[in-house]
């Protein structure tokens, strides 16, 4: 995993964007990868982070997934982040291949 890029100061609101690489080593066929990623998109939607598959759509154990989050300031944005982290490196469907952020201060 990869360090963020930050632009702008630690108070104020933010918003993190992070794009992942992901491994669906489990999944056998289109309709496997979709329920898989329908189960995540829920797990996080639940923690009020946005999830859209962004590529690989006809690949059957690759997904390019994005996920945005606001938060208050730099300390809340980046522990929503860790939660989120830690949620998905327990999701045992998947592998994170690769994760890139990126905070912007709104």
């Amino acid at each position: 995993m990869r360090s963020s890029r930050s632009r702008g100061s630690s108070r104020g609101p933010l918003f993190c964007a992070v794009r992942l690489e992901l491994e669906l080593p489990f999944s056998s066929s289109l309709k496997d990868k979709r329920q898989t990623l329908r189960s995540l998109k829920d797990r996080l939607r639940r923690k009020n982070v946005s999830v859209v598959e962004a590529d690989h759509q006809d690949l059957w154990q690759r997904a390019t997934v994005e996920l945005a989050l606001a938060a208050v300031d730099r300390r809340a944005a980046e522990e929503k982040r860790e939660e989120v982290r830690r949620a998905l490196l327990n999701y045992e469907d998947l592998a994170i291949l690769e994760w890139r952020e990126e905070f912007v201060k709104l």
